[in-house]
């Protein structure tokens, strides 16, 4: 969400909501409305300006709501009610939509996909633990950071030995949990690749693993402020394990925020030699490619992450935009037809009818 809500953008206008609202309850969005200027009453009037279409739970042709047709009714006899989608109404109120957090984030239900033994009582169980806290959370999902599918992979490689739950969260706890030791102190060194810091220990201080580098670097890496610190922990812990593919992964995503891609090319190509069946190190590998113009490179792996996960929306949709880049439509209407098999709804879903269409020209 935005630290500041825009000009009062509603003023003069009347709001009303219809179906059920996938990024905020009912409530929440009639409170933005009058926020913004405007009134949210419940019912369709002919004063009525905006109908906002909730997305969890999609009203289709067959199956109007019944505020949908009156203000249907009210437009064919020449009112002015302009019906817009939920993902429409958050962007005009500053607010990021359903679509915009799937993009930045990971929905509990994509990584339940990934990890059916994760079932949402014991999802629960296991956030009572304080394993996991989703970055967002809205009316009808969780989202979570990128470095939450680590704490999601361990439980379900736990979860697979058939352990008591109690023991599965204990053991989680026990692999992040750093051994004792003083403070760090960091000073700044320059390389190649900009500004990273390297950590200064006492000459008494018993050595590190690389697991707990890992974990120095786990705990910095959620803050821009802190990027630098978590570089040179995660750094400090291929030194010691070069082939520690979550770490590489890691490195590398905080190398792209840093606007370091050829850095972050070589170690994700590094994560692939040591985990070629990873879909993440393929799909994040491929998106890196994509954005350096490296397009059959990227269209590569996005076709070996669909292997691995073959109903992976992004990678679906990713594949389908890099072959129209490349000219090639037969393949890329062949993808958009199986993201839209997955994922017929939402602004994702529009923007590939929309490309289909062209296609079928």
């Amino acid at each position: 969400m935005t630290a500041q809500d825009p000009p009062k953008i509603f003023s003069n206008h009347s709001v009303v909501f219809t179906g059920k609202l996938a990024s905020l309850s009912r409530h929440a969005a009639q409170e933005i409305v009058v926020r913004l200027g405007g009134v949210a009453p419940p019912r369709v009037t002919p004063g009525t300006t905006f109908l906002v279409m909730g997305e969890e739970g999609y009203l289709t042709e067959i199956a109007k709501s019944n505020k949908l047709k009156r203000a249907e009714e009210i437009n064919a006899q020449g009112g002015n009610v302009r019906i817009i989608s939920e993902s429409e109404f958050l962007q005009m109120a500053g607010r990021e939509s359903k679509v915009t957090l799937e993009m930045k984030y990971y929905s509990l239900e994509r990584i339940q996909r990934v990890y059916p033994r994760l079932r949402p009582d014991l999802v629960r169980y296991f956030a009572h633990w304080g394993l996991f806290t989703p970055a967002v959370k809205t009316n009808a999902q969780q989202y979570y950071e990128f470095k939450d599918l680590l704490t999601f992979r361990q439980i379900d490689e736990l979860l697979a030995h058939k352990l008591p739950l109690r023991e599965v969260a204990k053991r989680v706890v026990e692999m992040r949990r750093p051994t004792p030791q003083t403070s760090l102190q960091f000073e700044t060194t320059t390389r190649s690749q900009g500004v990273i810091l390297t950590l200064q220990k006492p000459a008494k201080e018993p050595p590190r693993t690389a697991e707990e580098w890992y974990e120095i670097g786990f705990k910095s890496d959620g803050n821009p402020e802190t990027y630098d610190e978590a570089i040179g922990a995660y750094e400090q812990a291929l030194e010691l394990a070069p082939t520690y593919v979550d770490a590489l992964i890691n490195l590398a995503n905080l190398y792209f925020h840093k606007s370091a891609l050829p850095r972050a090319l070589a170690l994700l190509e590094k994560a692939l030699q040591f985990e070629e069946n990873n879909y993440l190190v393929c799909y994040n590998l491929a998106n890196l490619y994509d954005e350096n113009g490296q397009l059959e490179r990227a269209v590569q792996l996005y076709q070996r992450a669909l292997l691995l996960f073959p109903n992976y929306e992004p990678a679906l949709f990713n594949l389908a935009v890099a072959y129209e880049k490349l000219g090639q439509h037969v393949p890329a209407k062949s993808y958009w037809k199986k993201y839209l098999d997955i994922e017929p709804e939402g602004e994702w879903a529009v923007i590939a009818k929309e490309h289909l269409a062209e296609a079928n020209g």
